[in-house]
């Protein structure tokens, strides 16, 4: 992935980059997406039974997750994750990393530069460039989210050529009959304060696919927000 993405919106002058969001010394988000496709719900048959059941697993946590996290500079980090009736979260400190799963917490090993699970950062890197096009012809309004003066930006009939992809669908199919795509870029550093994507068509069968995408920042260098390592769990004492 890019370490910078950087484009203009020659609507307001506003130069946006991922990279601002490292600048940030401390900060709480959401990300929740919903994922409606045949390709995502059904597994190989091939496939042995134990792996099948984790692809199960797998795939409802991509179709439909809600996740909540919070990050302090310069190497602390949480995340919270919630799919179906399950809980997940991880905590990162310096090279300590730890995941528990319903009450029981264990350490792992962290794998260097690579994201575990959705990340605001990420979101922004995978998403952002696709959108960056579009964007430069975009003007914007100004509005405050979570006390952040942002400009807005709405696309509702621009070419957005990622979202076939996301659905599941080659870039031949085109996109998807219904579709929108909002924009809040922090009004000075330009990164993504907010971004909300929807968008909803039929397969070649006729069976409906759709995708919702929100992330939103709160809390920007909040002094209070603390990340400390987990309790340990009986069986590692």
């Amino acid at each position: 992935m890019a370490a910078l993405i950087m484009w203009a919106c020659s609507g307001s002058g506003l130069q946006a980059s991922c990279a601002a969001i490292q600048d940030i010394d401390s900060y709480r988000y959401s990300i929740s997406l919903k994922l409606q496709s045949e390709a995502f719900q059904q597994p190989s048959e091939a496939t042995p039974s134990p792996l099948s059941e984790f692809a199960e697993v797998l795939t409802s946590l991509l179709s439909d997750m809600q996740l909540e996290g919070s990050f302090v500079a310069p190497d602390r980090s949480q995340a919270l994750l919630r799919f179906q009736d399950e809980e997940l979260e991880l905590r990162t400190i310096g090279d300590q990393s730890w995941i528990r799963i319903g009450d029981i917490w264990q350490e792992q090993t962290p794998t260097p530069d690579e994201d575990v699970l959705l990340t605001p950062a990420s979101v922004c890197m995978d998403l952002v460039e696709d959108l960056a096009p579009s964007l430069a012809a975009v003007s914007g309004e100004e509005e405050v989210v979570n006390e952040i003066e942002t400009i807005h930006f709405r696309l509702d009939k621009a070419d957005l050529q990622g979202f076939p992809v996301l659905l599941g669908r080659s870039g031949e199919e085109g996109l998807p009959r219904e579709f929108g795509v909002d924009v809040w870029l922090e009004r000075n550093d330009g990164w993504p304060v907010r971004l909300e994507i929807v968008a909803s068509d039929t397969d070649e069968e006729g069976q409906p696919i759709s995708l919702e995408l929100f992330m939103e920042f709160s809390d920007i260098d909040d002094p209070t927000i603390e990340i400390e390592p987990p309790p340990v769990s009986p069986a590692q004492t």
